[in-house]
């Protein structure tokens, strides 16, 4: 059979093919179909993103539903925990906290330091102290009754089945109880946020810190709101016992770097063991008319400072190790002498420092350089006593 002559195709030349495809893409009626499909599209998307959302992937819905662990040492719990690898049927230390919505400031106000409370606020005050009667295995310790919120520290006792209930069991009854009273009183259907906020105590130095936080919870108040000149930051501080090169900031009483104050630096050796020495010197060096400047980071320095801090006409100066950061919050420990216009932190620069070795050596010269700045002197106390240091050169 005779074969066929094939059929040539010339190709098209490029820009001949480049205009086919854009008169393609412009057509109108291509166009208009474009825009038909995406519409009809649109809807199955936002369906499939809705349906992704609402229904997790397998792994994160439940713990119990995944595959066996290798690590079977510890068992498993059947109540969610709040800080997870901790057993609370130990026994726990916890600080709670409960807010009112919208942090309405039902319970009183702060006034010299002190809470007033209202009638809302003296019921609530009454709930808090009988927790432990309703409660047995529950023990109450430090408590405040602020006007928007309430802190507290508890302990759990240790052998409860199931100590995050008895301890959500104990709340909800707090809640509902004060709730119950303020519909009487105040028509108020709801009070309280949801939940609480508590947080683990793990060490006794936390355990105290929570404790002081409570105490001065009233005179934190005071200050912020009703006295902020006494917690403002002063930047940059201009004095003669600073170098002007330096960029420093402080909060408290600027009036304890005058040249005419007398300053007395202070720093304690590691080494030294015996504190009372050092302790009962430093107090009448107070007596005498100084002002005690130091970092207060060795344990004798600390004793020291806790000791100063105890005494009403004391004068103290807290060096930093670092920059005053815009949010820093003095510690609770510090506002009643910032308030009675003892006390002066100071911190130099605008960086954090790692604070190794040589940000402490360069912290004790500068405690040195600014106590010689005025009339002043500066003590290194060793384990065979103090000794007398001069400025570095």
């Amino acid at each position: 059979m005779p074969q066929q002559p094939q059929r040539q195709v010339e190709p098209c030349p490029q820009p001949q093919r480049q205009a086919l495809s854009l008169e393609k893409q412009a057509s109108p009626l291509r166009q208009a179909l474009s825009l038909k499909k995406q519409a009809q599209r649109q809807p199955q998307r936002q369906a499939l993103s809705l349906e992704k959302q609402a229904y997790p992937p397998r792994q994160t819905l439940s713990l119990e539903k995944q595959a066996p662990s290798c690590f079977t040492t510890k068992p498993r719990v059947k109540y969610y925990r709040r800080f997870h690898g901790y057993d609370y049927s130990r026994g726990a230390s916890l600080f709670i906290t409960i807010s009112t919505e919208p942090r309405l400031a039902l319970f009183g106000r702060v006034k010299n330091a002190a809470v007033e409370l209202t009638l809302l606020g003296k019921a609530v005050a009454e709930a808090i102290t009988a927790i432990p009667r309703f409660n047995p295995a529950i023990a109450l310790f430090e408590w405040v009754v602020m006007p928007d919120h309430v802190h507290f520290n508890i302990n759990l006792a240790a052998g409860l089945d199931e100590p995050l209930k008895t301890l959500g069991a104990a709340i909800r009854k707090f809640k509902t109880y004060t709730t119950t009273i303020a519909r009487k009183m105040l028509g108020l259907n709801s009070i309280w946020q949801q939940g609480y906020h508590d947080y683990l105590l793990l060490s006794e130095s936390f355990i105290a810190s929570t404790g002081r936080y409570i105490r001065y919870n009233p005179l934190k108040h005071e200050l912020r709101y009703n006295q902020p000149e006494f917690l403002h930051l002063h930047e940059p501080v201009v004095s003669s016992r600073f170098d002007p090169c330096d960029y420093w900031k402080a909060i408290g009483e600027l009036s304890l770097l005058d040249e005419s104050n007398k300053v007395l630096s202070l720093r304690v050796s590691r080494k030294v063991t015996d504190h009372s020495r050092v302790v009962k010197r430093m107090l009448d060096a107070v007596n005498a008319g100084y002002t005690i400047l130091s970092g207060f980071i060795s344990p004798g320095e600390v004793a020291v400072r806790n000791a100063l801090l105890a005494t009403p006409e004391a004068r103290l100066i807290h060096i930093l190790p670092n920059q005053i950061a815009h949010d820093h919050k003095p510690d609770s420990r510090f506002l009643e002498p910032i308030r009675e216009r003892r006390f002066l932190e100071i911190g130099r620069g605008n960086e954090e420092v790692e604070f190794a070795r040589t940000a402490c050596l360069d912290l004790n010269d500068e405690i040195v350089k600014i106590a010689n700045a005025g009339e002043g002197l500066s003590i290194y106390w060793l384990p065979d006593g103090p000794h007398r240091l001069s400025p570095p050169a």
